[in-house]
């Protein structure tokens, strides 16, 4: 199935100087508005592809291939293309002529070594469940069992850079979602253990890229906003106090910097914190500067910021 338009020419920078990304901006982030896939790199925001269907993307580790998610009217399937969108792969075939109502497929997640993609899915249960599948060509799925951790379906994934643990939002009724952390080395007989207790609730973790911390989005009273915890549980910080609703954070490749979706002005635009260390290793972020303007935002399908 051939569903992109890709695009050569890029947007100029947005006008904006809120918007304005500097020349020594670190990679590329992947976001998607109005279900077309679009870049924010040193030249300003710009789309990728259009088609208006696409929705959680992802970057390999070596930034020469992504994953998203296709929505249909009543499914969603996962594929791998190349950054130009070329030799796409679906690895998940949903789709079906007969039924209303079929598998839903998303939030797919490379492992850092790019053999394997892990990705929640309701195929063989009433909630997403943990799957995971390979990479190249989706053979080898199997579903994960997630001991230690009690859930009743799974969100948002990181794999940890060793690729030895792989943090999930777990949902599990009456309370509100947390963070857990699940061990992947199959020599490992640990069981998985729930990594945040914030009273409001806790979503899209994301590893940094030296291991040592994750950023999540945590509700503090009637906003959002983003945090950090090592990976015992410790040293829980608040990054930012803007009484935004902020989603999705991700670090930058060299982890200096973290990114995350907002809402200032009614609509979800892309933001950015330096982050820095103390002499302790505590870490403190900058104000937070905007990225996009007036681009409305997918904040449901996150970002992922790649080499």
């Amino acid at each position: 199935m051939r569903h992109f338009a890709w695009l050569g020419v890029l947007l100029a920078l947005l006008a904006s100087p809120a918007s304005a990304v500097t020349d020594q901006f670190p990679g590329r982030i992947l976001f998607v508005k109005g279900g077309d896939l679009w870049l924010l790199d040193a030249s300003g925001p710009h789309p990728l592809a259009t088609g208006g269907t696409f929705s959680q993307p992802n970057w390999a580790p070596d930034g020469g291939s992504l994953t998203y998610v296709y929505r249909g009217t009543n499914f969603a399937d996962i594929f791998v293309t190349d950054d130009t969108g070329q030799n796409q792969v679906r690895l998940t075939n949903s789709q079906s002529t007969v039924l209303d109502n079929n598998d839903w497929n998303l939030r797919p997640a490379f492992s850092p070594d790019g053999q394997f993609i892990a990705f929640v899915s309701d195929r063989a249960s009433t909630f997403p469940t943990l799957q995971i599948m390979n990479a190249a060509d989706g053979t080898g799925r199997h579903t994960v069992a997630t001991p230690g951790v009690q859930e009743e379906d799974v969100d948002a994934l990181a794999w940890s850079p060793d690729g030895n643990e792989l943090a999930m939002t777990v949902f599990n009724e009456p309370g509100p979602s947390q963070i857990a952390v699940l061990p992947m080395n199959a020599t490992s007989r640990q069981p998985g253990r729930t990594l945040t207790s914030v009273a409001g609730g806790a979503l899209d973790p994301a590893w940094s890229p030296d291991g040592t911390w994750l950023a999540f989005a945590g509700h503090d009273g009637a906003a959002i906003e983003i945090y950090v915890v090592q990976p015992d549980g410790s040293s829980v910080t608040r990054l930012t106090s803007d009484g935004l609703l902020a989603r999705s954070p991700v670090w930058s490749p060299d982890g200096a910097h973290i990114a995350y979706i907002a809402n200032k002005t009614g609509y979800f635009e892309i933001f950015e914190i330096d982050i820095t260390a103390d002499a302790s290793g505590a870490l403190s972020a900058s104000p937070p500067r905007q990225l996009t303007k007036d681009l409305q935002v997918d904040a449901a399908s996150g970002l992922s910021w790649g080499r």
